[in-house]
Protein backbone atom coordinates (compact mmCIF):
# COMPACT_ATOMS: atom_id res chain seq x y z
CA UNK A 1 0.00 0.00 0.00
CA UNK A 2 1.60 3.25 -1.19
CA UNK A 3 0.71 6.32 0.86
CA UNK A 4 1.61 9.99 0.87
CA UNK A 5 0.75 12.74 3.32
CA UNK A 6 -2.56 13.89 1.71
CA UNK A 7 -3.92 10.33 1.37
CA UNK A 8 -2.83 9.46 4.90
CA UNK A 9 -4.53 12.57 6.32
CA UNK A 10 -7.76 11.80 4.48
CA UNK A 11 -7.85 8.20 5.64
CA UNK A 12 -6.88 9.14 9.18
CA UNK A 13 -9.81 11.51 9.66
CA UNK A 14 -12.36 9.05 8.23
CA UNK A 15 -11.01 5.72 9.48
CA UNK A 16 -9.18 6.22 12.78
CA UNK A 17 -11.13 4.17 15.30
CA UNK A 18 -9.93 6.11 18.35
CA UNK A 19 -11.37 9.32 16.87
CA UNK A 20 -14.61 7.58 15.94
CA UNK A 21 -14.92 6.27 19.50
CA UNK A 22 -14.19 9.71 20.97
CA UNK A 23 -16.88 11.30 18.81
CA UNK A 24 -19.46 9.38 20.83
CA UNK A 25 -18.28 11.23 23.95
CA UNK A 26 -19.36 14.47 22.25
CA UNK A 27 -22.69 12.94 21.27
CA UNK A 28 -23.26 11.66 24.81
CA UNK A 29 -22.40 15.08 26.25
CA UNK A 30 -24.96 16.63 23.89
CA UNK A 31 -27.51 14.04 25.02
CA UNK A 32 -26.76 14.88 28.66
CA UNK A 33 -27.30 18.58 27.92
CA UNK A 34 -30.65 17.95 26.24
CA UNK A 35 -31.63 15.71 29.14
CA UNK A 36 -30.69 18.39 31.66
CA UNK A 37 -32.97 20.90 29.91
CA UNK A 38 -36.06 18.75 30.43
CA UNK A 39 -38.49 19.67 33.18
CA UNK A 40 -39.08 17.32 36.09
CA UNK A 41 -42.00 14.93 35.64
CA UNK A 42 -45.17 15.56 37.65
CA UNK A 43 -45.98 13.03 40.35
CA UNK A 44 -49.40 11.37 40.60
CA UNK A 45 -50.49 9.56 43.76
CA UNK A 46 -53.71 7.55 43.99
CA UNK A 47 -55.21 5.71 46.95
CA UNK A 48 -58.33 3.66 47.57
CA UNK A 49 -59.84 1.26 50.07
CA UNK A 50 -58.03 -2.03 50.44
CA UNK A 51 -60.88 -3.85 52.28
CA UNK A 52 -64.46 -2.62 52.72
CA UNK A 53 -65.82 -3.65 56.14
CA UNK A 54 -69.42 -2.97 55.11
CA UNK A 55 -69.46 -5.02 51.92
CA UNK A 56 -66.75 -7.44 53.09
CA UNK A 57 -65.02 -7.01 49.75
CA UNK A 58 -61.51 -6.03 48.69
CA UNK A 59 -60.95 -2.86 46.63
CA UNK A 60 -64.56 -1.75 47.07
CA UNK A 61 -64.78 2.04 47.43
CA UNK A 62 -68.58 2.24 47.60
CA UNK A 63 -70.14 2.98 50.98
CA UNK A 64 -73.72 3.61 52.19
CA UNK A 65 -75.40 6.81 51.06
CA UNK A 66 -73.39 6.75 47.83
CA UNK A 67 -70.13 7.70 49.47
CA UNK A 68 -66.95 6.85 47.55
CA UNK A 69 -63.67 6.55 49.40
CA UNK A 70 -60.59 7.44 47.31
CA UNK A 71 -57.71 9.92 47.26
CA UNK A 72 -55.41 11.23 44.59
CA UNK A 73 -52.72 13.86 44.51
CA UNK A 74 -50.87 15.56 41.62
CA UNK A 75 -47.56 17.26 42.45
CA UNK A 76 -44.96 19.20 40.50
CA UNK A 77 -41.41 19.93 41.66
CA UNK A 78 -40.21 23.51 41.12
CA UNK A 79 -36.60 24.65 41.53
CA UNK A 80 -37.04 28.15 42.88
CA UNK A 81 -33.29 28.69 43.30
CA UNK A 82 -32.45 28.25 39.61
CA UNK A 83 -30.97 24.80 40.02
CA UNK A 84 -32.60 23.50 36.84
CA UNK A 85 -31.18 26.20 34.57
CA UNK A 86 -27.79 26.05 36.31
CA UNK A 87 -27.64 22.30 35.72
CA UNK A 88 -28.45 22.75 32.03
CA UNK A 89 -25.77 25.43 31.65
CA UNK A 90 -23.23 23.17 33.33
CA UNK A 91 -24.11 20.35 30.93
CA UNK A 92 -23.71 22.78 28.01
CA UNK A 93 -20.15 23.54 29.11
CA UNK A 94 -19.62 19.78 29.31
CA UNK A 95 -20.44 19.59 25.58
CA UNK A 96 -17.81 22.25 24.87
CA UNK A 97 -15.24 20.35 26.93
CA UNK A 98 -15.95 17.13 25.03
CA UNK A 99 -15.50 18.95 21.73
CA UNK A 100 -12.14 20.37 22.83
CA UNK A 101 -11.06 16.94 24.08
CA UNK A 102 -11.89 15.48 20.67
CA UNK A 103 -9.98 18.26 18.91
CA UNK A 104 -6.96 17.74 21.15
CA UNK A 105 -7.04 14.00 20.53
CA UNK A 106 -7.17 14.67 16.80
CA UNK A 107 -4.18 16.99 17.11
CA UNK A 108 -2.14 14.46 19.11
CA UNK A 109 -2.96 11.43 16.94
CA UNK A 110 -2.32 13.41 13.77
CA UNK A 111 1.12 14.40 15.02
CA UNK A 112 1.80 10.78 15.94
CA UNK A 113 0.81 9.81 12.39
CA UNK A 114 3.30 12.30 10.95
CA UNK A 115 6.14 11.03 13.13
CA UNK A 116 5.31 7.41 12.29
CA UNK A 117 5.25 8.22 8.58
CA UNK A 118 8.58 10.05 8.77
CA UNK A 119 10.12 7.21 10.75
CA UNK A 120 8.82 4.67 8.24
CA UNK A 121 10.17 6.79 5.37
CA UNK A 122 13.55 7.00 7.10
CA UNK A 123 13.84 3.26 7.66
CA UNK A 124 12.59 2.36 4.19
CA UNK A 125 15.12 4.79 2.66
CA UNK A 126 17.88 3.25 4.77
CA UNK A 127 16.84 -0.26 3.72
CA UNK A 128 16.96 0.77 0.07
CA UNK A 129 20.43 2.21 0.57
CA UNK A 130 21.66 -0.85 2.47
CA UNK A 131 20.19 -3.20 -0.14
CA UNK A 132 22.00 -1.31 -2.90
CA UNK A 133 25.26 -1.36 -0.96
CA UNK A 134 24.79 -5.02 -0.11
CA UNK A 135 24.52 -5.84 -3.79
CA UNK A 136 27.67 -3.88 -4.63
CA UNK A 137 29.77 -5.21 -1.75
CA UNK A 138 28.57 -8.76 -2.43
CA UNK A 139 29.89 -8.37 -5.99
CA UNK A 140 33.26 -7.27 -4.59
CA UNK A 141 33.36 -10.22 -2.18
CA UNK A 142 32.73 -12.67 -5.00
CA UNK A 143 35.36 -10.93 -7.14
CA UNK A 144 37.91 -10.96 -4.29
CA UNK A 145 37.25 -14.65 -3.62
CA UNK A 146 37.92 -15.44 -7.28
CA UNK A 147 41.12 -13.39 -7.23
CA UNK A 148 42.17 -15.05 -4.00
CA UNK A 149 41.84 -18.50 -5.59
CA UNK A 150 44.08 -17.29 -8.42
CA UNK A 151 46.58 -15.90 -5.93
CA UNK A 152 45.95 -12.29 -6.96
CA UNK A 153 44.31 -11.15 -3.67
CA UNK A 154 45.04 -11.68 -0.03
CA UNK A 155 42.78 -13.57 2.36
CA UNK A 156 42.60 -10.50 4.59
CA UNK A 157 40.96 -8.52 1.79
CA UNK A 158 38.29 -11.18 1.44
CA UNK A 159 37.65 -11.20 5.19
CA UNK A 160 37.45 -7.41 5.46
CA UNK A 161 35.01 -7.22 2.55
CA UNK A 162 32.92 -9.96 4.13
CA UNK A 163 32.94 -8.07 7.43
CA UNK A 164 31.79 -4.91 5.64
CA UNK A 165 29.02 -6.91 3.96
CA UNK A 166 27.84 -8.37 7.27
CA UNK A 167 27.84 -4.92 8.87
CA UNK A 168 25.57 -3.60 6.12
CA UNK A 169 23.30 -6.65 6.38
CA UNK A 170 23.02 -6.19 10.16
CA UNK A 171 22.05 -2.52 9.78
CA UNK A 172 19.52 -3.46 7.13
CA UNK A 173 17.94 -6.03 9.46
CA UNK A 174 17.69 -3.41 12.22
CA UNK A 175 15.95 -0.99 9.87
CA UNK A 176 13.56 -3.71 8.67
CA UNK A 177 12.61 -4.47 12.27
CA UNK A 178 11.90 -0.77 12.80
CA UNK A 179 9.77 -0.78 9.64
CA UNK A 180 7.61 -3.55 11.12
CA UNK A 181 7.01 -1.46 14.25
CA UNK A 182 6.19 1.63 12.19
CA UNK A 183 3.76 -0.32 10.01
CA UNK A 184 2.10 -1.71 13.10
CA UNK A 185 1.53 1.78 14.51
CA UNK A 186 0.37 3.22 11.19
CA UNK A 187 -1.84 0.21 10.58
CA UNK A 188 -3.66 0.97 13.83
CA UNK A 189 -3.84 4.73 13.21
CA UNK A 190 -5.09 4.37 9.63
CA UNK A 191 -7.15 1.20 10.19
CA UNK A 192 -5.28 -1.02 7.73
CA UNK A 193 -5.42 -4.84 8.03
CA UNK A 194 -2.47 -6.54 9.67
CA UNK A 195 -1.19 -7.97 6.39
CA UNK A 196 -0.88 -4.56 4.70
CA UNK A 197 2.63 -3.53 3.65
CA UNK A 198 2.82 0.27 3.80
CA UNK A 199 5.28 2.19 1.62
CA UNK A 200 5.77 5.95 1.97
CA UNK A 201 6.11 7.51 -1.47
CA UNK A 202 7.48 10.84 -0.32
CA UNK A 203 7.38 12.96 2.80
CA UNK A 204 6.25 16.04 0.90
CA UNK A 205 8.40 18.47 2.84
CA UNK A 206 6.45 21.68 3.56
CA UNK A 207 8.16 24.59 1.84
CA UNK A 208 6.28 27.49 3.35
CA UNK A 209 8.13 30.27 5.08
CA UNK A 210 8.60 30.05 8.82
CA UNK A 211 6.28 32.59 10.47
CA UNK A 212 7.57 34.96 13.11
CA UNK A 213 7.75 33.64 16.66
CA UNK A 214 5.03 35.96 17.97
CA UNK A 215 2.69 34.91 15.15
CA UNK A 216 3.20 31.27 16.11
CA UNK A 217 2.70 32.03 19.80
CA UNK A 218 -0.48 34.03 19.18
CA UNK A 219 -1.83 31.23 17.00
CA UNK A 220 -1.15 28.72 19.75
CA UNK A 221 -2.99 30.87 22.31
CA UNK A 222 -5.97 31.17 20.00
CA UNK A 223 -6.12 27.67 18.55
CA UNK A 224 -4.68 25.10 20.94
CA UNK A 225 -7.62 22.86 21.96
CA UNK A 226 -5.92 21.81 25.21
CA UNK A 227 -5.60 25.48 26.18
CA UNK A 228 -9.26 26.06 25.30
CA UNK A 229 -10.10 22.97 27.35
CA UNK A 230 -8.29 24.42 30.36
CA UNK A 231 -10.24 27.67 29.99
CA UNK A 232 -13.48 25.70 29.65
CA UNK A 233 -12.50 24.02 32.91
CA UNK A 234 -12.52 27.46 34.55
CA UNK A 235 -15.96 28.15 33.08
CA UNK A 236 -17.17 24.75 34.27
CA UNK A 237 -15.97 25.38 37.82
CA UNK A 238 -17.60 28.84 37.85
CA UNK A 239 -20.90 27.41 36.65
CA UNK A 240 -20.66 24.54 39.11
CA UNK A 241 -20.23 27.08 41.92
CA UNK A 242 -23.45 28.77 40.76
CA UNK A 243 -25.15 25.39 40.74
CA UNK A 244 -24.06 24.65 44.30
CA UNK A 245 -25.33 28.05 45.44
CA UNK A 246 -28.68 27.37 43.79
CA UNK A 247 -28.83 23.92 45.37
CA UNK A 248 -28.66 25.58 48.78
CA UNK A 249 -32.17 26.91 48.11
CA UNK A 250 -34.70 24.11 48.79
CA UNK A 251 -36.98 22.96 46.01
CA UNK A 252 -40.69 23.68 46.21
CA UNK A 253 -43.29 21.02 45.48
CA UNK A 254 -46.82 22.18 44.62
CA UNK A 255 -49.76 19.83 44.32
CA UNK A 256 -53.49 19.36 43.99
CA UNK A 257 -55.25 16.78 46.20
CA UNK A 258 -58.70 15.25 46.22
CA UNK A 259 -60.27 13.09 48.90
CA UNK A 260 -63.50 11.33 47.99
CA UNK A 261 -66.73 11.76 49.95
CA UNK A 262 -66.47 10.42 53.46
CA UNK A 263 -67.93 10.81 56.92
CA UNK A 264 -66.29 14.18 57.61
CA UNK A 265 -66.51 16.08 54.33
CA UNK A 266 -68.59 15.17 51.31
CA UNK A 267 -65.80 15.72 48.78
CA UNK A 268 -62.48 17.48 49.47
CA UNK A 269 -60.32 19.43 47.00
CA UNK A 270 -57.18 21.15 48.17
CA UNK A 271 -53.76 22.37 47.23
CA UNK A 272 -50.51 21.27 48.83
CA UNK A 273 -47.06 22.76 49.08
CA UNK A 274 -43.98 21.37 50.76
CA UNK A 275 -40.44 22.58 51.06
CA UNK A 276 -37.42 21.42 53.03
CA UNK A 277 -36.30 23.73 55.81
CA UNK A 278 -32.59 24.50 55.35
CA UNK A 279 -31.75 24.14 59.01
CA UNK A 280 -28.87 21.69 58.98
CA UNK A 281 -27.97 21.11 55.35
CA UNK A 282 -27.54 24.23 53.25
CA UNK A 283 -25.19 22.53 50.79
CA UNK A 284 -22.43 24.54 52.44
CA UNK A 285 -19.61 22.07 52.02
CA UNK A 286 -20.39 21.26 48.41
CA UNK A 287 -20.31 25.02 47.82
CA UNK A 288 -16.98 25.25 49.60
CA UNK A 289 -15.61 22.40 47.49
CA UNK A 290 -16.84 24.18 44.34
CA UNK A 291 -14.91 27.30 45.38
CA UNK A 292 -11.77 25.21 45.82
CA UNK A 293 -12.35 23.61 42.41
CA UNK A 294 -12.67 27.07 40.85
CA UNK A 295 -9.31 28.17 42.28
CA UNK A 296 -7.74 24.89 41.16
CA UNK A 297 -9.10 25.35 37.62
CA UNK A 298 -7.64 28.86 37.46
CA UNK A 299 -4.21 27.51 38.41
CA UNK A 300 -4.55 24.71 35.85
CA UNK A 301 -5.40 27.31 33.21
CA UNK A 302 -2.22 29.26 34.04
CA UNK A 303 -0.17 26.06 34.00
CA UNK A 304 -1.55 25.13 30.58
CA UNK A 305 -0.69 28.59 29.22
CA UNK A 306 2.90 28.45 30.47
CA UNK A 307 3.24 24.93 29.08
CA UNK A 308 2.00 26.04 25.65
CA UNK A 309 4.36 29.04 25.59
CA UNK A 310 7.37 26.87 26.42
CA UNK A 311 6.40 24.21 23.88
CA UNK A 312 6.07 26.86 21.16
CA UNK A 313 9.46 28.32 22.05
CA UNK A 314 11.19 24.94 21.96
CA UNK A 315 9.52 23.89 18.67
CA UNK A 316 10.27 27.22 16.97
CA UNK A 317 13.91 27.22 18.08
CA UNK A 318 14.40 23.64 16.91
CA UNK A 319 12.83 24.34 13.50
CA UNK A 320 14.87 27.52 13.05
CA UNK A 321 18.11 25.66 13.76
CA UNK A 322 17.29 22.67 11.54
CA UNK A 323 16.08 24.95 8.74
CA UNK A 324 19.45 26.71 8.69
CA UNK A 325 21.21 23.37 8.35
CA UNK A 326 18.74 21.94 5.83
CA UNK A 327 18.84 24.91 3.48
CA UNK A 328 22.66 24.89 3.39
CA UNK A 329 22.84 21.42 1.82
CA UNK A 330 24.04 21.67 -1.75
CA UNK A 331 21.43 20.56 -4.30
CA UNK A 332 23.91 18.24 -6.01
CA UNK A 333 25.35 16.75 -2.83
CA UNK A 334 23.37 13.52 -3.00
CA UNK A 335 24.25 12.93 -6.65
CA UNK A 336 27.89 13.54 -5.80
CA UNK A 337 27.69 10.89 -3.09
CA UNK A 338 26.19 8.37 -5.49
CA UNK A 339 28.80 9.14 -8.12
CA UNK A 340 31.62 8.81 -5.58
CA UNK A 341 30.34 5.40 -4.50
CA UNK A 342 29.97 4.11 -8.07
CA UNK A 343 33.44 5.34 -8.96
CA UNK A 344 34.89 3.69 -5.87
CA UNK A 345 33.51 0.30 -6.91
CA UNK A 346 34.81 0.73 -10.47
CA UNK A 347 38.24 1.94 -9.32
CA UNK A 348 38.60 -0.93 -6.87
CA UNK A 349 37.64 -3.45 -9.54
CA UNK A 350 40.36 -1.97 -11.75
CA UNK A 351 42.78 -1.88 -8.79
CA UNK A 352 43.18 1.88 -9.07
CA UNK A 353 42.55 2.12 -5.31
CA UNK A 354 43.27 -0.29 -2.50
CA UNK A 355 40.80 -1.88 -0.10
CA UNK A 356 41.43 0.69 2.63
CA UNK A 357 40.47 3.53 0.27
CA UNK A 358 37.39 1.61 -0.85
CA UNK A 359 36.14 0.96 2.67
CA UNK A 360 36.80 4.58 3.61
CA UNK A 361 34.65 5.77 0.69
CA UNK A 362 31.95 3.23 1.50
CA UNK A 363 31.84 4.55 5.07
CA UNK A 364 31.71 8.13 3.80
CA UNK A 365 28.87 7.26 1.44
CA UNK A 366 26.80 5.46 4.08
CA UNK A 367 27.31 8.23 6.63
CA UNK A 368 26.53 10.93 4.07
CA UNK A 369 23.35 9.26 2.80
CA UNK A 370 22.21 8.50 6.34
CA UNK A 371 22.74 12.10 7.38
CA UNK A 372 20.78 13.32 4.36
CA UNK A 373 17.86 11.03 5.22
CA UNK A 374 17.98 12.04 8.89
CA UNK A 375 18.15 15.75 8.03
CA UNK A 376 15.11 15.48 5.77
CA UNK A 377 13.17 13.60 8.43
CA UNK A 378 14.24 16.00 11.18
CA UNK A 379 13.12 18.99 9.13
CA UNK A 380 9.77 17.31 8.39
CA UNK A 381 9.26 16.49 12.06
CA UNK A 382 10.30 19.98 13.16
CA UNK A 383 7.73 21.59 10.84
CA UNK A 384 4.95 19.39 12.13
CA UNK A 385 6.08 19.91 15.72
CA UNK A 386 5.51 23.64 15.20
CA UNK A 387 2.09 22.93 13.69
CA UNK A 388 1.35 20.62 16.61
CA UNK A 389 2.30 23.19 19.24
CA UNK A 390 0.41 25.89 17.33
CA UNK A 391 -2.83 23.97 17.01
CA UNK A 392 -3.22 24.56 13.26
CA UNK A 393 -1.17 23.89 10.11
CA UNK A 394 0.50 27.27 10.22
CA UNK A 395 3.30 25.97 7.94
CA UNK A 396 2.04 24.18 4.82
Amino acid sequence: MYINIPSAEQRFVSKNLTLLIKQYDVKMAQDNYLQAKLWYNPNLTYGQTLYNEDSKRFFDNNYPDGEVDHTFQLQQLLTIGGRHSATAKLAKIGVTQSEFQLADLLRSLKYQMYTDISDLYSNQSLVNMYADEERKIKHLVESAQSEYKLGNASGNDVIRLQAQLQDIVAQEITSRQAISNDEQDLGTLLAYPGNTYIVVKDLGIPNGEIPAYMAILDSAKNNRPDLKLAYAGVQYSEQNLKLQHSTAVPDLTLGVANIGAGSVVPDYWGITANIDLPVFNRNQWNTHAAKDAKEQAALNDSLALYSVMNQVTAAFTNLYRINNQYTQIDAGYENDLNEMMNNAIINYDKRYINLLDLLSQVSTYVDGKTNLINMKVQYFNAVHAVNYTTGIDIIK
